[in-house]
């Protein structure tokens, strides 16, 4: 009976080993696989993403491509350097794009499982995506919006040598004035020039945050075709930012209290 047992875990060891070969040599395949079939494609890439860093100074975030310009000499008179950016819009666009975003180098694992964690907790609603702020940034002014691995091996790239490169604060002030904010209003100085006619410094947190609800989806959040739409999602933002204690209660509930009335600026 003993001779068995002993037979019978010994022939269970020998499979358990069997299955591990065969796992081991199924990995070595596919890393070979993919090594020769994508190599080469992601080696270009990171030599196209090092070049494009590599040449790129502050000049190149400061264009004003809402007129049309794309020439690096012509500035935008309504950039705004990073000292003139209310505190609050950097909150809440960390608040509700990247949380992590002080705290990571260009690229964020834990965003991106956090953003598939959400889409199951939310009704399969996306309420935040896996892009950094630093990927998003990457995207609009060096590359473009394809839905391929290309792009997106390339964007991340891309994003880890715009870390390297600049600080934190000069990354944000660059996203903060090259984000898409729907009606060819890029930047959100620009946004408040268009939606409310002031500039940013003088809208108050529930206008900063109608603002920064834009961006997530210009279409769906145009505050001209889907009012609600855009309200909604300031809504979660102040919701954000009062989650990661970047406003009090009673802030809070004060901008949530507040009427947005758009002023168009034609």
């Amino acid at each position: 009976m003993k001779e068995k047992k002993i037979s019978y875990t010994k022939f269970k060891s020998n499979i358990l080993l069997r299955i591990l070969q065969f796992i081991i040599i199924l990995l070595v395949i596919i890393s070979g696989y993919i090594y020769f079939k994508y190599w080469p494609t992601i080696s270009l890439l990171y030599s196209d993403a090092t070049t494009k860093v590599n040449n790129c100074t502050i000049d190149t975030f400061d264009t004003n491509k809402s007129n049309n310009m794309n020439a690096l000499d012509n500035k935008n008179p309504l950039y705004l350097k990073s000292e003139l950016i209310p505190q609050d819009v950097k909150n809440a666009f960390v608040a509700i794009e990247d949380k992590d975003f002080y705290n990571h180098g260009g690229i964020s694992i834990k965003a991106i499982f956090r953003s598939i964690y959400s889409i199951f907790t939310n009704d399969w609603k996306i309420t935040q995506g896996g892009s950094t702020i630093t990927q998003q940034l990457s995207r609009n002014v060096f590359l473009n919006f394809d839905k391929n691995y290309e792009r997106k091996v390339e964007e991340m790239f891309i994003s880890v040598k715009l870390e390297q490169k600049f600080t934190k604060y000069q990354i944000l002030e660059f996203y903060i004035n090259n984000i898409y904010f729907s009606n060819n209003s890029y930047g959100i100085n620009t946004a408040a020039k268009k939606f409310f006619n002031k500039d940013c410094r003088q809208l108050n947190l529930s206008q900063i945050c109608f603002l920064v609800a834009i961006p997530n989806d210009p279409e769906y959040y145009d505050p001209i075709k889907h009012l609600n739409n855009t309200l909604d999602r300031r809504d979660l933002v102040l919701e954000k930012m009062k989650e990661y204690s970047y406003i009090t209660d009673k802030q809070y509930q004060d901008a949530m209290n507040y009427k947005i009335l758009l002023t168009l600026d034609k």
